[in-house]
């Protein structure tokens, strides 16, 4: 039996083109909308913050939540009607043309929230159950805000092939953002943000879930 070690790649003589082929799609998608006016949309956050405020126990340090709560929600909030006129034919793009969902289901938004993080604060490992799509629009990103971080979804496999695994290095990857970026993900796919490192201003995201009804279309 024969081994292949790393010497004898790197010492072999030049090696044919290799292309991939892989037949899988993206998962994580970014747009941008400039439709934010901070000026307005601070007081707007923080009203609404004051009214809903709740401390999730996925946020660690300085950081709030206007979830859960099904009363008042963005998208049912006319501050928020003309992102979400901007967002809707983009969602139907990725679900149907990225993420082959299929077509004779409904989706609808399930909930919304809107939540800030001060300097230090960050959120945890998680994901958001069921939802076919997920959202986070940063109303405003300071410097040094802090990014979210997706886990690799083939961490295991990778992990069984790498003798000095490192979680932090191998399993986790950040997307770079800043105020007006819309990142879109499945909502299986867990994730986490960084801390924000910036000591006077914080960093605000509005959060949309997407749902399918699984039931067909009625015609």
């Amino acid at each position: 039996m024969s081994f292949y070690n790393a010497s004898d790649y790197l010492n072999a003589p030049p090696k044919p083109v290799i292309r991939d082929v892989t037949p899988f799609g993206p998962l994580i998608f970014k747009t941008h909308y400039n439709g934010w006016n901070w000026a307005k949309m601070e007081k707007v956050c923080e009203d609404f913050m004051n009214e809903t405020e709740h401390k999730i126990h996925l946020e660690t340090g300085d950081a709030g939540s206007t979830a859960p709560n099904y009363k008042k929600q963005p998208h049912i909030m006319p501050e928020f009607k003309d992102f979400y006129k901007f967002i809707e034919p983009i969602v139907s793009d990725i679900l149907f043309s990225k993420l082959e969902a299929y077509t004779e289901h409904g989706y609808y938004v399930s909930n919304s929230w809107i939540n800030y993080h001060g300097f230090g604060g960050q959120t945890e490992t998680h994901h958001h159950g069921n939802a076919v799509l997920s959202i986070a629009a940063y109303i405003n990103f300071p410097k040094d805000g802090g990014y979210i971080q997706f886990r690799d979804p083939l961490e295991y496999q990778k992990g069984f092939l790498l003798k000095n695994y490192d979680d932090e290095m191998f399993g986790w990857k950040t997307i770079e953002a800043t105020t007006g970026d819309v990142i879109l993900f499945p909502g299986w796919l867990r994730h986490r943000t960084q801390s924000n490192n910036n000591k006077n201003e914080k960093r605000w995201v509005l959060t949309t879930n997407y749902m399918s009804t699984y039931q067909p279309l009625k015609k």
